[in-house]
């Protein structure tokens, strides 16, 4: 008889990227046979979506989120409500502090303390044997540990999608709760094994790789075009302001629109996101702005169609000294969709990302370097000339896509479970 797993997952509606990772795990295991019971926030999914096979134990949630819909903020804080991108990071970083991540956080407050309580209360009903959390939310890990308090030999599965701080000697790694937090899993999986290296190398810790597979995803009805007639570079979703650059990207459009007047006048560089502003001024400090839209965050529906009717996808990274594989889960929206991705890195290459990217045969991964913007001109030209053709460019090929099913990449997590 195969184990019961209990997920810790604050976020779980299958279209929120935040919620994709522990929806399609989920999926994947009880599609395997495993008894799999979800602990969520409640109301976060309609029922009809709740995949067959799957128990999900909902929480009312009294976090920040929940009284900023009370006035008005929908879906959280972006930027059509709160204009200083300062103030919106200086938030980001406020939640990340101890205790403030779990006491303002997401799922923080009085639904941790009641995620607590009723995940005690499913291990004994249930007799369930493993918890999974991944961060993000932080506290996530905080309920998957404080259940853990409760049953000495329950096995805990801590996942991490991202690092908390960016640097491997960040005083903060050291602090107690983080220490006891890490050392009350009993076993790690990370996103990339960039991310994986990492942790592992703070901690001593084996932490295995468990990489994301495709989303399903669904655009809107095509009859419901937001351009046309263009050749449509588009971005999707937050942008690091710190760490992520595209000058590369820019100097070439702008090289191509000076020097073929069909591209001038075919160009479109869309972008939709929380970070509209900070775009708008790429744009103007590179001289693209009549070539440009852009708009705020957007249903992820919407943006499945701009990945989907787009002839590029750009994604944006970075690498430095302490970390590697970056991937982003956009990558695998833009997967999913199956259209060109253009990938810059700020810093040095990446060579996890450079494999991954070897498999698709038309797409490409750059540093952010001067060096690189005529290959990158070449690129987007070559495209363009593929689509004023027939209005079509190359598509990832769906073998290279088969790599990528949830049943492949969730190995890892399986062989924890049946070990």
């Amino acid at each position: 008889m195969k184990p019961a797993i209990l997920f810790v997952s604050y976020y779980y509606h299958p279209q929120l990227l935040t919620a994709t990772r522990n929806f399609y795990l989920s999926k994947m295991l009880a599609d395997q046979g495993f008894e799999v019971h979800i602990l969520g926030r409640a109301a976060s999914i309609p029922e009809q979506l709740i995949p067959d096979g799957i128990r999900f134990h909902g929480v009312k949630a009294w976090d920040y989120r929940r009284l900023l819909k009370i006035f008005g903020f929908q879906d959280g804080i972006t930027s059509t409500k709160i204009k200083s991108e300062k103030l919106i990071e200086w938030g980001h970083q406020l939640l990340l502090r101890y205790p403030f991540n779990f006491i303002l956080g997401e799922g923080g407050g009085f639904y941790f303390q009641k995620a607590v309580q009723q995940g005690v209360e499913l291990i004994r009903q249930h007799r369930i044997q493993f918890i999974y959390s991944s961060y993000r939310p932080i506290t996530d890990h905080g309920i998957a540990r404080n259940i853990k308090k409760h049953f000495p030999e329950l096995k805990w599965i801590g996942d991490f999608r991202d690092v908390l701080w960016w640097t491997k000697n960040d005083s903060h790694y050291q602090q107690t709760w983080v220490r006891k937090m890490v050392y009350s899993m009993d076993y790690m999986t990370a996103v990339t094994k960039g991310i994986a290296d990492f942790w592992s190398d703070i901690y001593k810790k084996p932490v295995k790789t468990l990489y994301n597979g495709l989303p399903d995803i669904t655009p809107l009805k095509e009859d419901i075009i937001p351009w046309k007639n263009k050749f449509v570079i588009n971005y999707t979703g937050r942008i690091y302001t710190y760490f992520q650059r595209a000058d590369i990207l820019f100097l070439a459009i702008d090289e191509l629109i000076q020097s073929h007047t069909e591209f001038r006048n075919d160009v479109l560089i869309n972008y939709s996101g929380i970070n509209r502003i900070h775009w708008d001024a790429w744009m103007n400090e590179f001289g693209l702005e009549q070539y440009a839209q852009s708009m705020d965050h957007i249903p992820v529906e919407r943006a499945h169609q701009f990945q989907t009717l787009a002839q590029i996808n750009v994604l944006l990274t970075w690498t430095t000294t302490d970390i590697t594989g970056f991937i982003h889960g956009k990558y695998n929206e833009y997967l999913a969709a199956r259209k060109p991705i253009l990938c810059l890195i700020e810093g040095r290459q990446d060579s996890e990302l450079s494999a991954l990217y070897s498999q698709l045969d038309n797409s490409i991964i750059l540093t952010n370097d001067a060096n690189n913007k005529e290959k990158l001109a070449k690129f987007i030209l070559y495209l363009y000339q593929q689509w004023k053709s027939d209005r079509l460019v190359p598509l990832i090929s769906e073998e290279s896509l088969h790599v990528y099913d949830w049943r492949l990449v969730g190995k890892p997590l399986i062989e924890i479970l049946e070990s």
